[in-house]
C-alpha cells in the first residue's frame, strides 16, 4: 500500500473482473484520481470475482470459495473503506455476501459483515468521503460536451446511489449533463442472462439505446462494467457514434495534461 499523503484516507481497491479484463482504463483513472487526492491504495494481487455470476446460476459452493478467497485477502486489511467502481460488485459485497455465506465459519462471516459495512461505491466515496464537488466555472452550454447517464439498476435500486456519479460529471466543466428518459429502466443486461437469453436481452437493450440516441449527448456514463458492456453492443449494431465513459475517468480528464477525446 502506497502511504497515504495528506488526506490520511486509506481505501481497498476491489476493482472486479470485468473492469480488469475489459475496462482496465476504469482502474487506471480510479488510480489517478486516488493519487490526485493523496489517497493510500490497497490493491493486492489475485483478487477473485465478487461470486455473483456463481451464485446467479445457483452454485453456492463455487460462491463461497470466491468470497473466502477475498476474505483472505480483505479481511484483515489495513485499510478504512473498500471502493469499487462495478455497480454489481458493490452490491453483491455489500448486500449478498452477508446474506448467502450461511455455511461460512462464523467467524469468516463476522469479518464479511464488517466488510460489507464499509464498502462503498466508487463514486460515492469521491463525492461523500473525498469531497469531489460539482465544478463552480462550467463551460457555456453551446461549448460543453453533452452526456447523458444510465443508472445501473444495482448501483440506484440496491444501494440507493444516484446523485453521486452525477456530481462526479458535474465535476468536469467541459461536460454539460442532459437526462434520458428512464434512466434507470434496465440496460438489458442482468450479467450472465444476457448470455443466456440473448434475443430478449437485445431488445430492452435496444430501447435503452434509442433513449440514449434521444438526448443527442455525444457521450453515455454509466458505473457498471457490465451495462457498459451491454451499452456499448447496442450502440455498435447500430452503427451510433456515442462514447462510453464511466464517471470516474470523466472526472479524472481534469487531473490529466491531455485530456482524451469525448468521441
Amino acid at each position: 500500500m502506497r502511504r497515504a499523503g495528506a488526506s490520511g484516507r486509506k481505501v481497498a481497491f476491489y476493482y472486479g473482473c470485468v473492469v480488469d479484463k475489459m475496462f482496465p482504463r476504469i482502474a487506471a483513472a480510479a488510480l489517478t484520481v486516488f493519487d490526485h487526492h493523496d489517497i493510500a491504495v490497497y490493491m493486492p494481487h489475485g483478487q477473485a470475482c465478487c461470486g455473483i455470476p456463481a451464485l446467479s446460476s445457483g452454485d453456492r459452493p463455487t460462491f463461497e470459495s470466491l468470497v473466502a478467497a477475498n476474505m483472505a485477502l480483505f479481511g484483515d486489511g489495513d485499510f478504512d473503506i473498500l471502493v469499487t467502481p462495478c455497480a454489481s460488485c458493490t452490491s453483491t459485497i455489500k448486500k449478498i455476501w452477508p446474506l448467502m455465506t450461511m455455511d461460512l465459519p462464523e467467524a469468516t462471516r463476522a469479518q464479511i459483515r464488517a466488510l460489507a459495512d464499509k464498502t462503498m461505491d466508487l463514486s460515492e466515496y469521491l463525492v461523500k468521503v473525498a469531497g469531489v464537488a460539482r465544478s463552480p466555472a462550467p463551460q457555456p452550454e453551446a461549448e460543453a460536451i453533452r452526456v447523458t447517464y444510465h443508472d445501473p439498476c444495482h448501483l440506484k435500486k440496491s444501494l440507493g446511489v444516484s446523485a453521486e456519479p452525477r456530481a462526479l460529471i458535474a465535476a468536469n466543466p467541459r461536460y454539460r449533463l442532459i437526462e434520458m428518459e428512464g434512466a434507470d429502466t434496465c440496460c438489458g443486461s442482468g450479467g450472465s442472462f444476457t448470455l443466456q437469453h440473448y434475443d430478449l436481452s437485445k431488445r430492452i437493450g435496444r430501447r435503452k439505446r434509442d433513449t440514449i440516441v434521444a438526448t443527442g449527448a455525444k457521450v453515455v456514463a454509466t458505473s457498471c462494467p457490465a451495462c457498459m458492456l451491454q451499452i456499448s453492443d447496442m450502440l455498435s449494431q447500430a452503427g451510433d457514434r456515442v462514447a462510453l465513459r464511466h464517471p470516474v475517468e470523466i472526472y479524472a480528464e481534469t487531473l490529466a495534461e491531455h485530456p482524451c477525446p469525448a468521441a
